[in-house]
């Protein structure tokens, strides 16, 4: 048996279908589309995940305009924050990875409005997500964007969800512990496991979805997987020019579905952001 491919592509076409429909009814009520300020390095080392966000919004009728930052003092990059921050025509503002030279996740957190947060990285986005006990009460809510795309990749994956085993690797704060939480209001029973696990290919073995954010390729070995298991794969890296996710090739021989890397969690992940920025647009608008 070979692991059927759950494609999120043709996930992230549906989502950015939504996110038009959306950004339209904001635009006829106000007179113009959502507008996202995306701040990027300018030596473009996030350059194709850029393109891929530039795309989505054009494909939702989002206007984004980016600001390309060159290496330079500290201040700066704050004072650029601050003035977008302060940007009524800026619906929402995100901050692409890997950060300009001196800026932490703390002062993007720190800088980062919480009513321009579309990637829910502003402690205020967390506190009302992990405030949400159902995934009908997180519908409103901005939400880390590439955890939003986890849990609905498990929805796409048409398998009985509530009252199954959930295992995810990966405790970060915009990953791990958020899909985790996510899960759970799928009625999912969540284990939140780490490299450092002790057991962790038994408890692997526990699981029928299980999500992969260690970022640690090749982490996940056929013989932890139960057959039949979904896997979604969200811990990618670059080796040596390649895109690798955290699952090994021999995952594909026993999960019953399994997002390819790349083609998988991202494209969705960049769907989620834009519909946050139309929630974001939505409200302000309001």
């Amino acid at each position: 048996m070979s692991a059927k491919p759950l494609d999120g592509k043709s996930l992230s076409l549906r989502l950015l279908a939504e996110a038009r429909r959306r950004a339209a009814a904001v635009a006829r009520k106000r007179g113009r589309a959502p507008r996202m300020a995306i701040v990027a390095s300018a030596d473009g080392a996030a350059g194709s995940y850029l393109k891929a966000k530039l795309r989505a919004c054009e494909a939702a009728g989002v206007e984004a305009v980016v600001h390309r930052l060159s290496p330079g003092p500290r201040a700066k990059t704050l004072g650029l924050l601050a003035d977008l921050a302060g940007d009524a025509s800026a619906d929402a503002l995100m901050i692409e990875t890997p950060y300009p030279r001196g800026l932490t996740a703390a002062d993007a957190a720190e800088a980062v409005p919480a009513d321009k947060d579309a990637e829910g990285i502003t402690p205020g986005a967390y506190g009302r997500l992990f405030l949400a006990k159902t995934w009908k009460e997180t519908a409103p809510l901005v939400v880390p964007c590439t955890a939003l795309a986890l849990a609905r990749l498990a929805l796409a994956a048409g398998v009985p969800l509530a009252g199954r085993r959930a295992v995810v690797i990966g405790r970060s704060a915009t990953v791990g512990r958020p899909a985790a939480h996510l899960l759970a209001a799928l009625d999912m029973t969540v284990t939140l496991a780490h490299t450092r696990t002790k057991g962790l290919p038994a408890l692997c073995r526990e699981a029928d979805l299980l999500v992969l954010a260690a970022g640690v390729p090749g982490l996940l070995k056929a013989s932890w997987v139960k057959r039949g298991a979904v896997v979604l794969d969200a811990g990618v890296t670059v080796v040596r020019g390649r895109l690798k996710g955290d699952a090994s090739p021999g995952v594909a021989s026993r999960a019953g579905k399994l997002t390819p890397v790349p083609g998988g969690v991202g494209p969705v992940t960049t769907a989620c952001a834009v519909l946050n920025a139309v929630l974001l647009a939505e409200r302000r608008t309001r």
